[in-house]
């Protein structure tokens, strides 16, 4: 009981309630807002055509998850991963068809983190075509694209425009939205960008 009426039982106490109401403080003026800008900021390693993606059981992308395990195979050979749960999305009708998809994606190791099925490009093309640059980034390596996708550049990217500009960052500065990004399958790296008027 006398341990009760101590002062200094009472000034632990005080300091554990100061503390508690300090990291309520500091986790309550966290911006929520920023952190969701970059969760959907997804740097891509990988950018490869498939040969097929295949599963042993219905497989599907909906609301942002992949529903099923599903194996990706490369048209190198490798083969890749997709397991149920993982984030991504796919805009690729038909991705168990031979060549008809083109895999971007957040690795970790052999792991995929997110990825995105697009499709492929038309037979005999090796470009695909990928929303406007947003913003260069790290000394003009990478770039940002409208959807969030960083993916690499190569050291020059070709300006297919009518009008010469001096460099990548004066093209995106003056056609902004208005302009498509090719990525050269073949070096799995952005290699132009053109114009839409």
């Amino acid at each position: 009981m006398r341990q009760f009426l101590s002062w200094r039982y009472w000034a632990t106490l005080a300091s554990l309630c100061a503390l508690t109401i300090l990291l309520w403080t500091c986790q309550g003026s966290s911006d929520s807002n920023q952190i969701v800008v970059e969760a959907n900021n997804r740097r891509i390693d990988l950018i490869a055509q498939t040969s097929t993606v295949r599963s042993d059981q219905a497989w599907s992308v909906s609301n942002g998850i992949s529903n099923g395990d599903a194996t990706a195979v490369l048209l190198d050979g490798r083969v890749l991963t997709i397991a149920d749960g993982t984030m991504g999305e796919s805009t690729c009708l038909f991705p168990e068809a031979l060549n008809a998809c083109v895999i971007l994606a957040d690795t970790l190791g052999d792991g995929i983190v997110w990825f995105s099925l697009v499709p492929a490009p038309a037979v005999g093309s090796s470009e695909l075509e990928l929303p406007p640059i947003e913003a260069l980034l790290d000394g003009v390596t990478y770039a940002r694209l409208t959807n969030g996708m960083e993916v690499p550049l190569l050291d020059v990217v070709v300006r297919r425009c009518r009008e010469e500009l001096p460099n990548l960052a004066s093209f995106v500065a003056k056609y902004e939205k208005r302009h498509v990004t090719i990525v050269d399958l073949s070096q799995a790296q952005v290699s132009a960008v053109r114009c839409k008027g």
